[in-house]
């Protein structure tokens, strides 16, 4: 019972509460999809890397000081609120995340976050954490990225080959930095990537993330998801299934059986009945196929041969997935 309530109950939760955001301003989905915030120091090579890598349970009271921090003033818009956290807009350039009350369940994923980007630190693949609060002082501070996430981007805008090819490697790349410091997303998606103003990819939304010791808050929507014990720690491998999907979002414009799901509405009671049936039969049916092996057709999308290598598990890792895609780039 407890498995079935963490497959599924959560999922409709934070679906719902997706939809709702929709009403709010126009930068709620932005920031919605790329909530977290990432390291605010510079990458440190080496044995001390090891260190902080072997430490990541350490880190947790530890403040980033590379800025000073942004007093938040009552007249600053709040832009949402989520399952577990408010999400302000400060200073036209800062997003802060702070719990949404005071209960430990609230406030633990806002620690996890901050724990996560201390333990990567500054990367280009990475969002920007600017500060973050202190034992006593619970926020996540990171930079505002006006272009928002990769999937609305996307959405809206017309994106040529040249660009869905950098994008392509960019995903690699950031899932590779990230399992470097043994950090498990574990909530992948087009989503969760923010696009700055070079137009290049960081990754984000750590709140769910797993890191040594640290299992993980939360997993992926069906589409995404591995089908697997929901018990289990995830793992590398779950993530890179999750890779799979996030790709085929990027070439293809849509998640995953993407066409199973019911029209959209702005109804709430609407909204409400179509997260039920997504939970009783969509889901269901999508993670059926996947234990059948069954995936989308990925025939004329670029690189599919790499989505279906994530999907079928061919990658022991996500550097190998980054590696065949570059070398079989390189003799096309």
């Amino acid at each position: 019972m407890r498995n079935l309530l963490h497959r599924f109950i959560w999922p409709w939760i934070w679906q719902f509460s997706s939809k709702i955001s929709a009403f709010v301003a126009w930068v709620v989905r932005p920031i919605h999809s790329v909530l977290s915030p990432v390291g605010g120091r510079e990458t440190i090579q080496g044995d001390e890397e090891q260190q902080r890598h072997a430490n990541c349970s350490s880190i947790a009271d530890t403040v980033i000081t590379e800025r000073a921090v942004i007093e938040r003033q009552s007249d600053q818009p709040l832009l949402m609120i989520g399952i577990f956290a408010k999400v302000y807009l400060l200073d036209g350039k800062t997003v802060r995340k702070v719990p949404r009350s005071e209960n430990e369940e609230d406030i633990h994923p806002i620690i996890r976050e901050a724990m996560i980007y201390d333990t990567i630190g500054v990367h280009p693949r990475i969002a920007e954490c600017t500060s973050r609060g202190s034992d006593r002082v619970k926020f996540v501070d990171i930079k505002f990225y006006r272009h928002g996430d990769l999937a609305s981007y996307c959405q809206k805008n017309s994106i040529t080959s040249e660009l869905q090819s950098k994008w392509f490697q960019q995903i690699l790349e950031a899932v590779v930095v990230i399992h470097s410091f043994g950090v498990i997303h574990s909530d992948l998606a087009l989503r969760q990537f923010f696009v700055d103003d070079n137009l290049d990819l960081r990754l984000g939304d750590f709140n769910s993330s797993q890191c040594a010791g640290h299992p993980a808050l939360g997993y992926e929507k069906a589409s995404h998801c591995l089908p697997r014990d929901y018990e289990l720690p995830n793992t590398e491998s779950t993530d890179i299934f999750a890779l799979g999907s996030t790709l085929y979002e990027l070439v293809a414009g849509k998640a995953p059986y993407g066409e199973l799901n019911v029209a959209e509405s702005a109804d709430p009671e609407s909204i409400k009945a179509q997260i039920q049936r997504q939970h009783e039969v969509i889901d269901f049916e999508i993670e059926e196929r996947y234990k059948r092996q069954q995936f989308p057709d990925v025939t004329g999308y670029q690189r599919g041969d790499v989505i279906l290598g994530c999907w079928r598990g061919q990658f022991a890792t996500a550097a190998d997935a980054l590696d065949f895609y570059l070398r079989s780039r390189n003799t096309m």
